[in-house]
């Protein structure tokens, strides 16, 4: 386990010489500086795939996968009044998958009770990168767990996963990348594995598991980029990256390789039905492949904030897009990154500050910094060292800060990290070590 330490002094030193260097500084005035406190972390050593939920009550649930032997363990910690949990074993198993990109989580239904989703590796078909949702309740703070289910009828083998959640009233919404149209394009032609296509699929579920809904929200959308979701308060809003095909292309005749415009999507649940996805942005980037690299949003309200990377014209950049319609309109795009960003982004919004911080990855490291609406930038600061394509998690603005999880490296060794990121107004918090 790693003690607190307190590196907001020297960050900012840092930061302030490397803000000289950066690409889209605010004209005129100070720059924001966040202050950087890291917190003991309850995932112990060779762990990764961090996420994160906050709970009704102001609790934080953070979970991860730990890396046995031959066996990958899913574990949740509890954070109550600045403490965590012992860590509480969700599922293990060789199954379980575990791709850097494709964050298993946990979410909270209106009565309290947890829900964990996760992915196995489904061996019963040719498809390597196959798999199956499972998911799981608890409602004692996940000392216990049900028996696992597939939370869909179907059981085409083939890819279920990136998978986001979001509340719908009493009751679970869950959104992932499936391709079971993809299978069987590919099970009834002789084309080769570039045909078919994947889609954005959306299930219902109550606190027992049992499907209350299920639908394609858009049957074709870019391949194995994470999507995001949050309840807004015009209904659940999803981002996922998209693709334009020709029109009238069905799914069955898609190749995954084309080149085609990759730019973000998002779309929105009203009266329990999805509207039609549109673009955050128009950044017309074209690219005949998936680059597993998705976008996040967060928000209270109709208020919203989406981050995404993109490299049109071979110039990757992190950007942030603001929102005060529930996603119907966005302001015009504010560049983030240092210019060469990564992107595996994160957002978290900031309602009193009209603002947001993001993270991203850039050079082997975690970056974070503040933007606000009216497209001022604070000082980026460096979180630490990351392993490549490590997609960062959903952080949470509270009280404190904002709670910040990555998968930390040091040689080889990989391990889940936590950070607390505050304005210099906010007082730190008093840490308490892992009971």
């Amino acid at each position: 386990m790693q003690s607190t330490k307190q590196y907001s002094c020297a960050l900012a030193a840092f930061a302030v010489a490397l803000a000289v260097q950066t690409a889209g500084a605010a004209p005129g005035g100070a720059q924001d500086v966040l202050e950087f406190q890291q917190i003991t972390s309850p995932a112990e050593a060779s762990t990764f795939l961090p996420q994160i939920t906050r709970r009704s009550n102001g609790d934080l649930v953070a979970s991860w996968m730990q890396s046995k032997g031959k066996d990958y363990v899913f574990q949740l910690s509890v954070r109550h009044a600045n403490q965590w949990s012992p860590s509480r074993t969700i599922a293990s198993g060789p199954e379980l998958s575990h791709f850097t990109a494709d964050l298993p989580g946990v979410a909270e239904l209106a009565d309290g009770t947890l829900v964990a989703y996760w992915q196995l590796t489904d061996r019963s078909g040719s498809d390597d990168e196959a798999t199956v949702i499972q998911i799981a309740s608890s409602a004692d703070e996940g000392r216990t767990w049900s028996k696992p289910s597939r939370p869909y009828r179907d059981a085409t083998p083939g890819q279920h996963g990136f998978i986001s959640s979001f509340r719908v009233g009493a009751d679970l919404g869950l959104v992932w990348l499936d391709a079971q149209s993809q299978s069987r394009s590919r099970a009834a032609s002789h084309e080769g594995s570039a045909l078919g296509a994947i889609g954005l699929r959306n299930v219902t579920i109550d606190k027992t598991g049992r499907v209350k809904s299920d639908a394609w929200i858009n049957p074709i959308v870019c391949e194995c980029c994470p999507t995001s979701a949050i309840a807004t308060a015009a209904g659940p809003v999803v981002v996922f990256r998209g693709r334009v095909d020709q029109a009238y292309t069905k799914p069955s005749e898609v190749h995954t390789d084309a080149a085609t415009v990759r730019d973000i999507q998002i779309v929105r649940m009203e009266d329990g039905r999805w509207g039609k996805p549109h673009s955050v942005h128009a950044d017309h980037w074209v690219f005949n492949g998936c680059p597993d690299n998705g976008p996040a949003v967060d928000g209270s309200g109709r208020d919203l904030v989406v981050a995404w990377w993109t490299a049109v014209g071979d110039r990757p950049k992190v950007q942030v897009a603001f929102s005060g319609d529930a996603g119907t309109h966005f302001d015009a795009p504010i560049r983030v990154d240092l210019n060469n960003g990564e992107g595996q982004v994160t957002v978290a919004w900031n309602a009193a500050a009209n603002s947001a911080v993001v993270g991203w990855l850039e050079d082997h490291r975690v970056w974070a910094r503040t933007v606000s609406r009216r497209g001022r930038l604070g000082i980026p600061i460096a979180l630490g060292s990351t392993p490549s394509h490590a997609r960062l998690p959903r952080w949470v603005s509270g009280p404190d800060g904002v709670l910040a999880s990555w998968t930390g490296i040091a040689g080889e060794v990989r391990s889940v990290q936590f950070a607390m990121l505050r304005s210099p107004q906010r007082p730190r918090i008093a840490e308490h070590p892992v009971e």
